[in-house]
């Protein structure tokens, strides 16, 4: 057995042939067609031969009286019989993609046939009574032989095989019986012969170069849907490592940062209080690079959905204000904003989002000058645009900024400097969003990012509103938590940080063993707070159902994961319950934890 590992690009070419590099007279392909041609025209080529010689045979014998015309007739319609059935034959019993070669050889033996029966009347029938029968003669002859032309260009050996043995012989025939001006109809014929022949040799080889095309093309197509069919599969291995890789990694980080935030706490006012929050800023930086691929995964899986609200681009712009002030001023720029008094439709979270990323990267990027963030009118569109005084982008490169991970002047991948996936998202949040995102710049002089929102109308102002979000119902006096992760580490950190905002917290390492604590604390259980994915293929959202129907309630639960598959956002989604990605940091637990409405007064983390 051997085992071969080759690049998809290898694989292609071995699978793909090289458009062209093989086609020719033998390629069976060529030959299927020019076979199918053929036959196709063989039906209406023998009624047409028929019809002449039926024709020819009885007005001669009118004219001339001559009774040799039979036998001819007689050897005519013969063979014209045995090429009806041979064609018959073959529309019965030809193979589909069998060998064609051995009915195109029958096509070419009863094609050189029906000329020699053709050619047969001039030594049956000369010398003729007058010149008037003659020419008759010649007449059916030559246009016999220039009408089938077209019904045999697809295979040039069928050509030689009917037009030489039917017309090339005849100055010989004159000659040998002597006819008058024998040597002008034969210079005749000659020229007639020679100009069908370069017809359709000329038509063979305009077929020939039509069935190359096709066959090229039909490989092109064939070879882009096998790269089409690797893009897919290397999106999806992509998404499964990443699904794969996000899940392994947040464990250990969600531990992490559930225990730094409980150690936060016992430092406050210690030496070692600055190297706690050194530890919190590198987990802080490993927390938006989970999230910057968390948010590409939720993108792709189609799970985030737009709410359309109506609301005053002013709010907005204060909120982004105040957000990224503090940046722009570290960094000694303007951050200057024009909402203009304008007012959209649109989901103001997902926007904010945008404007949010491509300012956050034009205050990265601007070493002086500064920012300016307007919304102007611009013919049926409101335009949101991000001007920066930054170094530019070259034109060659504004194609590929929206990639994932690509960073026009980070080759070294410094991760000090983010991942690249800010405007991968907000190209996917844009198109999510249904509007148009423009990019123009000058190298050396800023970039301009501009977002195209649809304009207001007027009949919606009536029902302008915020936005705000939907809280879940209140837990009650809820203060114990019951919380279940196959992780030790997980649990331990968990539990500590629960307690130091004053709940009470019950771990348990499965469903099974949540259920028994369940049982054992009955109702004084108010929440539940569960990882996805448990041990021995069990999930959270099995455990969550299984502690419901011990209690008998519907208690409020918590879903914590890491993983990013678009099949498991679907799914954490689809379940009703919250929802928070691996790692968690403590602010967001206790915001997720006041969700579910306590009322229990636990400590500010």
């Amino acid at each position: 057995m051997g085992y071969r590992i080759a690049s998809a690009k290898a694989a292609v070419a071995a699978s793909v042939r090289v458009p062209g590099s093989d086609l020719g007279a033998n390629d069976s392909r060529v030959q299927t067609a020019q076979m199918r041609a053929l036959y196709r025209s063989s039906r209406w080529v023998s009624v047409g031969d028929f019809v002449a010689a039926l024709t020819f045979w009885m007005t001669y014998f009118v004219l001339t009286g001559d009774r040799a015309v039979f036998v001819w007739a007689g050897v005519m319609h013969a063979t014209q019989m045995g090429r009806v059935l041979n064609a018959l034959d073959y529309q019965q019993h030809a193979p589909r993609g069998g060998d064609p070669r051995p009915w195109m050889q029958r096509y070419l033996g009863a094609a050189a046939l029906s000329a020699l029966a053709w050619h047969s009347a001039m030594w049956l029938l000369l010398p003729t009574p007058d010149m008037a029968s003659l020419a008759m003669l010649l007449l059916v002859l030559l246009g016999v032989g220039s009408s089938g032309v077209t019904a045999i260009v697809a295979w040039r050996p069928v050509v030689f095989a009917w037009l030489l043995p039917l017309l090339l012989p005849i100055p010989l025939a004159l000659a040998w019986h002597q006819e008058p001006y024998a040597a002008a109809l034969s210079v005749f014929v000659l020229v007639v012969l020679g100009m069908n022949l370069a017809f359709a040799l000329n038509q063979n080889r305009m077929l020939m170069r039509a069935l190359g095309a096709r066959y090229v093309n039909e490989a092109l197509i064939e070879q882009l849907r096998q790269q089409m069919e690797l893009a897919a599969r290397a999106s999806r291995d992509k998404s499964r490592f990443l699904a794969a890789a996000s899940h392994d990694l947040r464990q250990p980080m969600h531990a992490l940062t559930l225990f730094a935030g409980a150690l936060e706490k016992r430092l406050a006012g210690s030496a070692e209080q600055p190297l706690m929050r050194n530890l919190n800023e590198c987990i802080a930086s490993l927390d938006r690079s989970f999230n910057a691929m968390l948010d590409i995964s939720k993108l792709d899986a189609g799970v985030v959905e737009s709410t359309r609200h109506t609301f005053a681009i002013r709010d907005m712009f204060r909120r982004l204000h105040m957000h990224f002030a503090g940046q722009a001023e570290a960094a000694n720029l303007q951050l200057r904003f024009k909402p203009g008094g304008k007012m959209l439709t649109t989901d103001p979270q997902l926007l904010e989002r945008v404007l949010g990323n491509l300012i956050q990267n034009a205050v990265k990027y601007t070493r002086e000058g500064g920012v300016v963030v307007v919304a102007r009118t611009a013919g049926a569109d409101i335009s949101l645009e991000v001007w920066d005084t930054g170094p530019g982008i070259p034109e060659s490169e504004l194609p590929r900024i929206f990639d994932e991970f690509y960073q026009i002047d980070n080759p070294q991948h410094d991760r000090t400097r983010g991942l690249g996936m800010g405007l991968a998202i907000v190209k996917r949040l844009v198109l999510l969003l249904g509007h148009t995102l423009e990019v123009s710049s000058r190298p050396g002089r800023g970039t301009l990012f501009r977002i195209r929102v649809p304009r207001l109308d007027p009949d919606a102002l009536d029902g302008m509103d915020g936005g705000a979000e939907t809280v879940p119902s209140p837990m009650g006096n809820a203060g114990t938590l019951l919380v279940i992760d196959d992780e030790a580490t997980i649990r331990e950190s968990t539990a500590l940080l629960l307690e130091q905002w004053g709940y009470q917290a019950l771990v348990a390492g499965s469903g099974m063993e949540a259920c028994r604590i369940a049982r054992q604390h009955g109702e004084s259980i108010h929440a539940i707070i569960s990882d996805l994915r448990l041990r021995n293929g069990e999930t959270g959202l099995q455990a969550i159902r299984a502690v419901q129907r011990v209690l008998g309630q519907p208690l409020p639960a918590l879903l914590v994961t890491g993983d990013t598959s678009e099949e498991q956002i679907q799914n954490v989604h689809d379940s009703g319950h919250l929802v928070l990605f691996k790692p968690v940091r403590p602010r967001a637990l206790y915001a997720a934890l006041r969700r579910l409405g306590s009322t229990v007064n636990p400590l500010e983390p």
